[in-house]
């Protein structure tokens, strides 16, 4: 019982020394809120109002909701792009769509609570006197883009988070490690996602793998600045076990990064081999999982904004990757 006891306390020490190597490197990003109020989060659900017009008289009532949706609704003289409209909303397709979200989301509650607290954090680093608007609506299952963010406009398509084992998705072809990631707890970070990109320069896919990787980093960390309380595997959407390869394994992917020159390659091949979503990344296993050139951006950037004085709107800004890589010191041990 002596030794059980020993190698308990043992398996506990090695457990938390493995958690602090993992963390070590990641400055804190609880901030106090205390001063910044909490914005009120209404998404207006276009997809409720339009599918719930009779066909026979649906462009005749779409004047009386065009101020309540005017990025929908802005243009109701074009009388192709109204007709347009109106098979959208007739084919059964979409109306079978439809249903599902709606047995999703009869309301939008634990959405709009959850996106206010992501707001606050927004709005404790930017400018809170910005006003946002949020719309949800029936994409067609536009996988590319679940979420659209126009300026200060918010869409949302709810049939892309419908739950990984809907079978809408299977049946659809999506690819399993594409779909397990459609659901409602990726919504708001996928909305996070969003504005972030809108905050950096267009991400170049002709530049340098390193450019690529601190472009995914920054996205990352904004999101994590977001929501500070967001688990690395909803974060990188990784599985614990893909989570686990990718700390385990940091030290032996850099050194073949910077052994063979790749993150200052502007090769398109070795790209998609780090950057591209898929099953696996083949160079190293089945376990490997993809987009290892997003893990390591984020870890150079964690280890960066540990390191420096800047502030988030200050690092969205950075175009520098040498200067961020450098001042990093980035180095993980084996």
């Amino acid at each position: 019982m002596k030794y059980l006891n020993l190698w308990f306390f043992a398996a506990i020490i090695t457990g938390l020394l493995a958690m602090v190597s993992c963390d070590d490197d990641s400055p804190s990003l609880k901030v106090d809120l205390s001063s910044t109020p909490m914005p009120e989060v209404n998404i207006k659900r276009y997809e409720q109002l339009m599918f719930s017009l009779p066909e026979d008289s649906i462009l005749n009532e779409l004047p009386k909701y065009k101020d309540e949706f005017p990025l929908f609704l802005g243009d109701l003289e074009n009388a192709l792009g109204l007709l347009q409209l109106k098979a959208f909303f007739a084919d059964p397709y979409m109306q079978e769509l439809n249903t599902l979200v709606q047995e999703k989301y009869p309301n939008a509650n634990s959405i709009e609570e959850e996106l206010s607290k992501a707001m606050q954090h927004y709005s404790y680093y930017y400018d809170s006197s910005l006003s946002f608007q949020y719309y949800s609506y029936i994409s067609g299952l536009d996988i590319q883009y679940p979420i659209k963010a126009m300026g200060t406009n918010i869409v949302i398509g709810l049939d892309l988070y419908l739950g990984a084992n809907n079978d809408v998705y299977s049946l659809s072809g999506f690819p399993q490690y594409k779909s397990k990631w459609l659901r409602e707890e990726a919504l708001v970070p996928d909305i996070m996602s969003e504005l972030a990109r809108g905050m950096m320069a267009e991400k170049d896919l002709s530049s340098q793998l390193l450019n690529q990787m601190l472009y995914e980093g920054k996205r990352l960390f904004f999101l994590q600045s977001m929501m500070p309380e967001i688990s690395d595997t909803l974060l990188l959407h990784y599985t614990k076990k893909q989570m686990e390869w990718c700390y385990e394994n940091e030290a032996r992917l850099w050194s073949l990064m910077i052994e063979n020159q790749f993150v200052f390659k502007n090769d398109v091949q070795i790209q998609k081999k780090f950057m591209d979503d898929g099953p696996f990344t083949s160079v190293f296993s089945t376990e490997a999982p993809s987009r290892l050139g997003h893990f390591l951006g984020w870890r150079i950037i964690s280890k960066f904004m540990s390191r420096s004085d800047y502030q988030l709107s200050e690092l969205m800004e950075e175009e520098k990757s040498q200067k961020i890589l450098k001042e990093s010191k980035y180095k993980p041990k084996r």
